[in-house]
């Protein structure tokens, strides 16, 4: 696991409850493509979900 520093925390709503969770994604990852996602996972439901290290969005996710 990269060093506490390297990582940048983010708040996303599960999908699944509805509750706001916080999570750490990576801060610096080299050449990142449209589709570099990072799996988290969620303390409201337990499941795993993934969010795209660019935008910070979740798969699924409408802005």
């Amino acid at each position: 696991m990269a060093d506490r520093k390297t990582w940048r925390p983010i708040i996303f709503s599960c999908p699944n409850t509805g509750d706001r969770v916080q999570s750490l994604l990576p801060d610096e990852t080299p050449e990142l493509g449209t589709d570099d996602l990072h799996p988290v996972t969620c303390a409201a439901c337990d499941g795993v979900h993934f969010i795209n290290l660019r935008t910070g969005a979740m798969i699924g996710e409408r802005r």
